[in-house]
This record gives C-alpha cells, structure tokens and sequence, in this order.
C-alpha cells in the first residue's frame, strides 16, 4: 500500500484547527459574573429645580386716566420712584379750557339761582297776603329748586373737570423701580395704552407651577389639606410654614445669598396645562433683584424609604426604567420601578416596584433577559 507523507501533516494541521474552534467555542460561552447590590432603604435629600419668573411684591401697571399729547417725562428708567411722585405731564389746554367754562357755568347758574331766590321770597310775602295764588308760589317755589339743582349739577362738572385737568399730571401709584413703555414726549396717549410699570422690588416673588406629581407628593409628604385658601396643613397653618426653604439659581449660576419661604400655592389644578400656580417670596434687601428677569427655585425634599441604585442598573424602554432582580433559583426578572434621577446623575432613587432585601443587578443588566442566569 502506497503511503502520502502530505496527508498526515493536513490531518494534523486539521486537527489543530478543530481543537481551536472548539476552544473558541467553549470560551465564548463562559458565564457573565455579574455585580449585584441589595436594596436597603434610605432617607435622602434630593433637589429639584423648577423655572420661575421674578416679580416684584408689588407691580403696578401705569395707565393715562384722560387722553392726551405727551409734553413731559419726569423720570429715567431703572431708577426708583416715590408714590405721588409726577411721572408724566399730558398737554393740560384742553382740560384748562374744560375746566374755565365749566367754572363759568357755575358763576352762570348761581346767580340764576339768586335771581330765582329773590323771586320766590317775595312770592311768599304776597301769597301769605292772599294776593297771589297758591299755584303762583308753587312754581315760583319750583323755579327756586329747578336754579338749585343746576348750581349742583355745574358745581359737579367744575369738579369733574377739575380732576381731569389733575389726571393730566400722571403720578407714580407706589414706590419703586420704574420700567418705561416705549413712548416718548410729543407722542399722543390714550387711556388704553401703558405708560410704564412701577414695581416695589423690597421682596422679590418667583412665580412657578408645580405639576399635578409634585403636588400630590407635597400633600402626602407633609399632611397638606386643599382650601379654599390653598394648601395648609391639618392644623391650619399656610404651607409656606411648614415647607422647607427655598433657594435660588441666578442665569449666571450663582446661589442667590437669601432663601425663601413659599407663600402660596393654588388649590385648583388648571385643567389645559395640568400645573397648580404657586409663589416663593425671597428677601430683597441690597435691591438684587428686578422683576422681569427669570431663575431656576432649587427645592430641597426629603425622600424616606427609597433605594439609592447605580445607574449602570437600569434599563431604559421608552419612558419606563427596567431593573432587574435576583431570584431565589439565581435567575432575572425584569421589574419595571418608578425611579428619579439623583442630582449627581450617577444613581437612580427607587421610589416604587423593589423591596428591601431584593438583591438588584448593577453590572451588566443591559446584557440581561428575564429568565436568563445570573449565578
């Protein structure tokens, strides 16, 4: 029989190549080690940031009461403002003119009203004679009341008059920060249209909304009761009292020095946006702060009996958070949880879906299936 050299050396070039992909093999499904964590509970600060809006405590919108040119501004944006200070002069000649023929008129009507005077007190000498009429003294008595009434009636258009010519002079309503409308002397003005705004920005309110979530949180949280007054608590008090203090991130991103107190909380839910509105009022005292700009309110909250997870342990399916859990036989099971974000961002706080004492997959999860081993 012939022997091939060659083909005992392909045999075992084979052979090597079998009993390397066989290695292979066995390799590629050596078992995952995965790292677990058991869930303990715990109490933990978290802070969530909600967008406001600054307004001073008190902001009053400026309106002319007559309508008129502009001839004078007596102030300069930004700057602080008295209560009664003269803010605008409106062209005063038309309301001057009013008021010079409506002070006429009055002259006009009060000696109509003595001549009628006259004439009714001697009626009543003749009548009480028996030379006039019973009916002679009615009407000259009628005629006396008809002159006084005008004299009222002229007296009152002086008045009117007279106040219009005041309005002409256009006063700041309160104290504080002005902020301008755009118009400027020589324009025309009418009682529609606004002049400025005068805010009083001693304390500063930062108006946001809470969603219906985070109310219903703060109602169970800290034994909040709906009135018709807002939120208080069981025994009274506005919520403001009880909450914890509020802080303040500036647009440049620094802390502002004061914190705040919320000082309302609506009772009723808008039902378009699904938000309550509510107002934490900080102090103001160095003038800080102006209405109109824009913050973030950093509220801190107290979260009892959570679980503190990595984030390497969650699965995300669409707006759902996946964890899983160890079984007793060492397989997982997929647990769907209600979960926040820490602020650090590198856990999750389980509010819901897990136990105490489940031993969670940290490492690896996404790798995982229900079912599948674990250990």
């Amino acid at each position: 029989m012939k022997k091939y050299p060659g083909l005992s050396i392909i045999a075992i070039i084979c052979g090597i190549m079998l009993a390397s992909c066989g290695s292979s093999k066995k390799d590629s499904q050596a078992p995952v080690k995965y790292e677990t964590q058991i869930m303990k509970p715990e109490t933990r600060i978290y802070n969530e940031y909600i967008p406001a809006s600054l307004h001073g405590i008190n902001e009053v919108d400026v309106y002319p009461q007559v309508s008129g040119i502009i001839r004078q501004m007596l102030f300069t944006e930004g700057n602080k403002v008295e209560k009664g200070q003269p803010l605008f002069i409106i062209d005063q000649t038309e309301y001057q003119l009013k008021v010079d023929n409506a002070a006429a008129n009055l002259l006009t009507a009060k000696a109509q009203m003595e001549t009628t005077k006259l004439t009714y007190e001697s009626t009543k000498n003749l009548a009480a004679k028996n030379i006039v009429s019973d009916y002679v003294l009615s009407a000259s008595r009628n005629e006396y009341n008809a002159a006084l009434a005008k004299v009222q009636q002229a007296q009152a258009q002086l008045a009117i008059a007279q106040t219009n010519l005041g309005y002409c002079t256009v006063k700041a309503p309160i104290s504080g920060m002005i902020k301008e409308n755009g118009f400027r002397k020589g324009e025309l003005a009418d009682i529609t249209d606004l002049l400025c705004t005068v805010s009083d920005n001693s304390q500063i309110q930062a108006w946001f909304s809470y969603t219906e979530s985070q109310l219903l949180d703060l109602v169970a949280q800290y034994g909040l009761v709906v009135t018709a007054d807002g939120l208080k608590s069981k025994d009274g008090q506005m919520a403001g009292k009880i909450l914890p203090k509020v802080q303040m991130q500036l647009k440049n991103g620094q802390i502002y020095r004061y914190e705040g107190e919320i000082t309302e909380i609506g009772g009723i839910v808008d039902r378009k946006t699904g938000t309550v509105i509510a107002r934490a009022t900080f102090p103001n005292p160095d003038d800080e702060l102006r209405s109109g700009l824009s913050a973030t309110l950093i509220f801190p909250t107290k979260m009892n009996n959570i679980f503190s997870v990595r984030k390497t342990a969650a699965v995300h399916l669409q707006d759902r958070l996946l964890f899983y859990r160890v079984r007793k036989d060492g397989t997982a099971e997929g647990v769907v949880c209600e979960a926040i974000p820490s602020n650090s961002g590198n856990h999750y706080y389980v509010k819901s879906g897990l136990c105490a004492g489940d031993e969670v997959v940290v490492n690896g999860a996404q790798k995982l299936s229900s079912g599948a081993r674990v250990r």
